[in-house]
């Protein structure tokens, strides 16, 4: 019998080439290369250790960003290129602000599907925030029988297969 988190973790040391491991800030919710004592030629996940993991976001965080440096960029260039349609002096004011749309159109739209985009990412995070708080504490009180194949928590007399494990973790305890 053994802890859910411990057979994650033993269950990640084999040594297979150079990876990246997150670090401390990027995901809050998986095991840091520190606190799994791995270097960076280590880490390959067994099947088992992927059903009793705790399941990670799948994103990225600076992809939440992308749509702000797409709109700076887009009014940046389209300063650029206005104030060189005005240096020409024949332009109208008309011109000089709507001209610089047919280069940077494309950056203007996806720049604000992508902002509009992370917001709903946010706003379902932070709606989500509650539920991974208790899964994870949950998680944490897990453990692993190999003998029997079977996760199960104590004192609750519920086991299950450790395919289960998001649903149980996440679906059984409220």
């Amino acid at each position: 019998m053994a802890s859910v988190p411990g057979v994650v973790a033993a269950g990640t040391m084999y040594k297979i080439g150079r990876v990246r491991l997150p670090g401390d800030k990027q995901v809050h919710d998986l095991p840091t290369a520190p606190s799994l004592g791995v270097s960076k030629r280590a880490m390959s996940r067994t099947q088992l250790a992927v059903w009793l993991s705790f399941p990670s976001r799948h994103y990225t965080p600076w992809a939440r960003n992308q749509g702000y440096l797409m709109l700076l960029a887009a009014a940046l260039v389209h300063l650029v290129v206005a104030l060189i349609i005005a240096m020409g002096g024949n332009a109208s004011w008309g011109e000089v602000l709507l001209a610089p749309f047919c280069l940077t159109g494309l950056f203007w739209i996806f720049g604000t599907f992508f902002v509009v985009g992370s917001y709903g990412a946010r706003k379902r995070d932070d709606a989500e925030t509650p539920a991974r708080e208790r899964a994870i504490e949950v998680w944490h009180g897990l453990f692993y029988c190999a003998r029997d194949n079977a996760a199960f928590e104590p004192g609750v007399g519920v086991s299950f297969h450790p395919s289960e494990t998001r649903e149980y973790i996440f679906g059984f305890r409220r």
